[in-house]
């Protein structure tokens, strides 16, 4: 179980990450292109990591299904610099 420092602590960092995206897509340039990936993937890991620890209860399977999406989001990373820079 979580504690409820924890839970405030993704919920608060949820909120910051969406409040970011923002106006990184209104100041959209090189620079605030690697913050908006940054910003974005990391808001949908903490993301889904919380719904997994909602509706998946076996921890093991939690943990892979979370290092498996991991290595999903450096993928779309990698590829989302790379349609950047062509």
């Amino acid at each position: 179980m979580t504690t409820t420092r924890d839970t405030l602590a993704h919920w608060l960092l949820q909120r910051v990450t969406a409040a970011l995206l923002v106006p990184t897509l209104l100041l959209a340039n090189v620079s605030t292109f690697i913050l908006l990936n940054i910003l974005l993937f990391w808001h949908l890991h903490v993301g889904i990591k919380e719904i997994l620890a909602d509706y998946v209860h076996h921890e093991v399977t939690r943990n892979i299904i979370v290092v498996l999406f991991q290595i999903l989001i450096i993928i779309c990373m990698k590829y989302a610099f790379v349609l950047f820079v062509l």
